[in-house]
């Protein structure tokens, strides 16, 4: 098998081919985009077929799965209880929002304005109480084989199921020379372990997302930086500490066209280097091509740089954009629960998550992407002694927009306390069947392992209650 990698060759200037491709990316989480091509090259006639029969339901063109690691407390965000007890109810007061009798916390004012856009489903239930088995469960629509086993976090292996987004990635890719699967921001259990339910796992690198770790302002401007290779060992002083994405995609892509190397390619290596090289894939990751008044309405934030981001990806017609929380389980607030929402967790959501919500309205873009935000878990109704909940996922909420999502609606409720559902529970399988349907992708379908073995790609069933 030929690595895209290629061989140590110099090129004109004194880098090698590999080490070019090491700054420019074919390594991201150990994705050999060769062989995805390649994989992608023998299942044309199956996937045609299963887009064939999928074409004919899902509005959504693009999904933009916002997840929250850590487990947002349900109860002070999005279904308070203003006459439970003081012990369960807490500090935070339900406001009005611009749809009558729909309430949210009063830390998110500029998301209660938008109420009209979106919908709530206030019954997500799951037995995985734990991040690890409950995150995996959220990414993937499957339970952990590990969930009953008190105490074991497992780190991610190639024998988990694929990811939601990865599934996406094989079943519906993308029609523009761009990513089928990005992430962005870095997902790490205990910060080292790659979090389980994010890869393509028995799928296959081939299907692992091209990942971003992280986006952060530097000298005033929005700037992509920090991706790295997992699958080769580039140190810092090969990459230099502050060497920016998009300056090595423009590096590469002049290089690439100019070594004679190219030609003794095959096709698959060839495509492989172009998507890379593409002036697509360059102009969606430049922040800097975004007005200024742009960049203020969405904030300085990594979250709202985030966001920002991945409306170009959806312009730039990458299908499947799954955007982590920037920092690890910062949702987690066993300790000063009020404190962290207010101060810290809630005032970069209201702006970011409300800029992406206008800014994707407001060029009619918002009608053909999905938008999902939820977590792994919610919150424990009870405040334990240090002024925080702990793990609770026998009930906690999420949103929907766009895409056929019907908004300015409530779907589902929960008891008095906010503990379990009362009506119309829905799973996290639920939710990943959606995510399917509107995608257009039948959550029935069939796609085969590494191995042979065959896999559905939900059990679950769409939440046709939300939908237009």
């Amino acid at each position: 098998m030929l690595s895209i990698l290629g061989s140590g060759v110099r090129l004109c200037d004194g880098i090698t081919r590999r080490e070019l491709l090491r700054v420019g990316g074919l390594g991201f989480t150990g994705l050999m985009w060769s062989d995805w091509l390649r994989a992608r090259a023998t299942d044309d006639n199956r996937r045609k077929d299963q887009r064939s029969r999928a074409g004919t339901f899902g509005k959504a063109k693009a999904c933009i799965l916002i997840f929250n690691y850590g487990g947002p407390s349900h109860l002070d965000i999005l279904d308070l209880k203003p006459d439970a007890p003081r012990e369960v109810r807490g500090e935070f007061k339900p406001a009005a929002t611009s749809v009558p009798g729909m309430s949210i916390t009063e830390h998110l004012p500029r998301l209660a304005k938008l109420a009209n856009q979106y919908a709530i489903i206030r019954s997500v239930n799951h037995r995985d109480n734990d991040h690890a088995i409950g995150a995996y469960l959220a990414l993937t629509g499957y339970s952990h084989p590990k969930n009953a086993i008190l105490g074991i976090e497992p780190p991610a292996s190639p024998q988990d199921l694929p990811s939601v987004g990865s599934l996406v990635s094989k079943l519906r890719p993308a029609e523009r020379p761009v990513f089928s699967y990005i992430t962005l921001g870095d997902l790490r259990h205990f910060g080292n372990n790659d979090s389980l339910g994010q890869n393509a796992g028995c799928l296959g690198r081939a299907f692992d997302p091209f990942t971003v770790p992280f986006v952060r302002p530097m000298n005033g401007s929005l700037d992509i930086r920090g991706v790295t290779s997992v699958m080769t060992e580039v140190d810092s002083r090969e990459l230099g500490e502050r060497r920016h994405l998009l300056e090595d995609m423009n590096r590469i892509a002049p290089l690439l066209e100019a070594t004679a190397g190219m030609r003794n390619l095959d096709d698959a290596s060839r495509r492989a280097y172009a998507l890379l090289s593409s002036s697509a894939t360059r102009d969606a990751f430049n922040l800097g091509r975004e007005p200024q008044k742009v960049r203020d309405f969405y904030g300085p934030t990594p979250f709202a740089q985030n966001c920002l981001l991945a409306r170009r990806l959806v312009e730039a017609g990458v299908p499947m954009i799954t955007l982590y929380s920037m920092g690890n389980r910062e949702w987690d607030t066993h300790d000063a629960n009020f404190r962290s929402l207010k101060d810290t967790l809630l005032p970069p959501l209201d702006r970011g998550f409300s800029a992406l919500l206008e800014d994707l309205g407001g060029r009619g873009l918002l009608e053909d992407t999905l938008v999902l935000w939820m977590g792994d878990m919610g919150r424990t109704p009870r405040i334990n002694k240090n002024a925080g909940r702990d793990h609770w996922s026998f009930c906690y909420s999420v949103i929907l927009a766009g895409a056929g999502v019907r908004g300015g609606q409530v779907y589902g409720s929960s008891d008095r306390h906010a503990a379990y559902p009362s009506t119309n529970p829905v799973s996290p399988a639920d939710l990943a069947a959606t995510i399917f349907h509107c995608l257009g992708v039948d959550p029935r379908a069939h796609v085969a392992d590494q191995q042979g073995r065959p896999l559905v790609a939900s059990v679950g069933n769409p939440v046709h209650a939300v939908l237009a």
